[in-house]
């Protein structure tokens, strides 16, 4: 069985080559696979291994950026390894959207309840942030696709909605909505 963690966590990092050398490393000696990004911003990733191995990984991650928690993880696992190699990757952004977080100031997150009666009011856009083809797999009703092939193009897809409609968004894994509520706060949305 192999089990695999998706993290993000904003926070200033620096000596950023030295810590991707060090995970480098510790991802060849406990056959780590899959990608974890790392920018001055924070980091991002999902990455795959045994149990004990991933359990190593994220707390050497914690250590290494003195993290006590990230700001998202999900744990999930599979009857086969998911990836085909580990990557450390040092980026400009750790999802890139020409907007730095060096900080997450807010937590913006609606309770299920909540959820529903929000994107059934018709003052309301549901954003649908994930890629193209995951709208397309599924999503919610009447969710709009903004058809963003890479996600450098949302805030111009952004900047053309209505300021006085409320706005519901979800992705994936949390990290494309925490960029974009960053993007509308800046915007004053």
């Amino acid at each position: 069985m192999f089990y695999i963690a998706g993290l993000y966590k904003f926070k200033k990092i620096s000596n950023i080559k030295i810590k991707k050398k060090i995970l480098e490393l510790f991802f060849i000696e406990k056959n780590i696979r899959g990608t974890l990004i790392i920018s001055t911003e924070g980091i991002n990733g999902t990455m795959s291994s045994s149990k004990k191995n991933l359990n190593l990984v994220l707390k050497k991650i914690k250590k290494i950026f003195n993290f006590s928690n990230f700001d998202s993880q999900s744990l999930s696992k599979s009857e086969f390894q998911v990836f085909h190699r580990g990557k450390v990757k040092i980026k400009k952004e750790v999802v890139p959207m020409g907007i730095k977080i060096l900080k997450r100031k807010f937590k913006n997150y609606v309770d299920p309840l909540k959820w529903n009666k929000l994107i059934n009011d018709k003052n309301t856009y549901l954003i649908d942030a994930r890629k193209p083809f995951e709208y397309k797999v599924g999503t919610f009703k009447n969710a709009i696709n903004p058809e963003v092939n890479n996600f450098r193009n949302f805030p111009t897809y952004l900047r053309n909605l209505d300021e006085n409609k409320n706005i519901a968004m979800f992705c994936t894994g949390g990290i494309r909505c925490e960029k974009a509520s960053f993007f509308f706060r800046k915007k004053r949305f």
